[in-house]
């Protein structure tokens, strides 16, 4: 069989133009610039009008000048949502970043990185990424890794049997010395062996008295064997939607956004605080933290407290306790400072007076005049 290499080469250039513009836009741009040019002018000089009969002269010279170049290009960048690494490719990028075990796929659009799946916390609605574990993990454990079981707390883990790497997890009872005369079931659940009882005042395993009958023991038996019945979902999905994928008979998205509403952005934040992008709350400027609050409580700070005149009273209609003392302090300078004023401008009339007196006082000359003499 023959092949055009031609053809194959032209395809394979073509794909790889393509592959390299993923996540690339074009747009024309246009460029404006001044060019030095060199340009002819004509110079007519006319004649004087005493010598009509002459004419005109012309004259042609170059002279250097400036005009305006419009170019036009084809310019190459990242699209919208995406942003150029040292690499040179297009990465997207999320505003708000993801959770743990997720990477940015698109423009602020989350997907979990192997060996994870999305799941929802059942209290704000956000997202995160859940460990897969392809073989389930046993009673009393969870997944906190990909294929990684661990267990829950309140459950130890017991010594490997046969050729396991590891053994079951066991509920810890410390109630009733450790579940003596029964078992430990559950956390903190015992079941007490035959011929006991669960005495839920002392809370321990009592031996029946003979007036208990086995009616009452057998309705205590079935109470404590039936604590862990419940009922499993009806529904078990078997395909999923394109941008689903199927775990454990669920479907569960596979790319979520990153700006989802979580924390205070969902909630909002007490008095004096400030939302941020992460979702946490903040003291607003002028406030600070109260040590130890949980919940977060603000405080306005001690140079607000002293500067904030214009709010006399607080919240719930108490007088500040830095009011009326620096009310005081700042009369008192405005007083002193009207009595400086009214000083200063009594002395500053007396010396204008004084000299408008001095400059009405006649002077006289010390030349005398003979009545006599000629004057012209």
């Amino acid at each position: 069989m023959k092949y055009n290499w031609a053809l194959i080469l032209v395809l394979g250039s073509v794909a790889l133009t393509t592959a390299q513009r993923d996540n690339f836009c074009e747009r024309n741009e246009t460029i404006r610039s001044e060019v030095p040019v060199t340009k002819q002018r004509v110079i007519v000089k006319q004649p004087s009008k005493w010598k009509f009969w002459k004419k005109s002269e012309r004259k042609s010279e170059s002279y250097d000048s400036t005009e305006e170049q419009v170019t036009h290009r084809l310019v190459r960048e990242c699209c919208p949502g995406y942003l150029q690494v040292e690499s040179g490719l297009c990465e997207p990028v999320c505003t708000r970043g993801c959770p743990a075990h997720a990477s940015c796929a698109a423009p602020d659009r989350c997907e979990c990185i192997n060996g994870y799946v999305s799941a929802r916390n059942h209290q704000d609605g956000s997202h995160y990424c859940e460990p897969i574990c392809h073989n389930q993990c046993p009673a009393g454990a969870q997944c906190v890794a990909p294929n990684t079981c661990e267990c829950r707390e309140g459950y130890t883990q017991l010594k490997p049997t046969g050729d396991g790497v590891s053994g079951d997890c066991a509920p810890v009872c410390q109630v009733g010395n450790g579940c003596a005369n029964g078992k430990c079931i559950d956390v903190e659940r015992c079941f007490c062996n035959s011929g006991y009882r669960w005495d839920k005042i002392e809370e321990r395993c009592v031996e029946m008295s003979a007036e208990y009958s086995s009616e009452e023991a057998e309705t205590t038996e079935e109470s404590s064997e039936s604590w862990g019945t419940s009922s499993t979902a009806a529904f078990t999905a078997t395909e999923c939607p394109e941008d689903y994928v199927l775990f454990r008979g669920e479907c569960r998205e596979k790319q979520f956004n990153s700006n989802e509403e979580a924390g205070c952005l969902k909630s909002g934040c007490g008095a004096y605080q400030t939302c941020q992008e992460s979702g946490k709350c903040r003291c607003s400027e002028g406030y600070v933290a109260e040590e130890n609050s949980e919940p977060l409580s603000c405080r306005r700070t001690l140079i607000d407290q002293i500067l904030g005149l214009n709010e006399a009273t607080d919240d719930e209609d108490e007088l500040n306790p830095w009011t009326i003392p620096i009310i005081g302090v700042a009369s008192g300078a405005l007083f002193v400072l009207l009595i400086v004023g009214l000083l200063g401008g009594r002395r500053y009339r007396q010396e204008r007076t004084a000299a408008a007196n001095k400059e009405m006082e006649c002077q006289y000359s010390q030349k005398t005049v003979d009545v006599d003499e000629w004057v012209p």
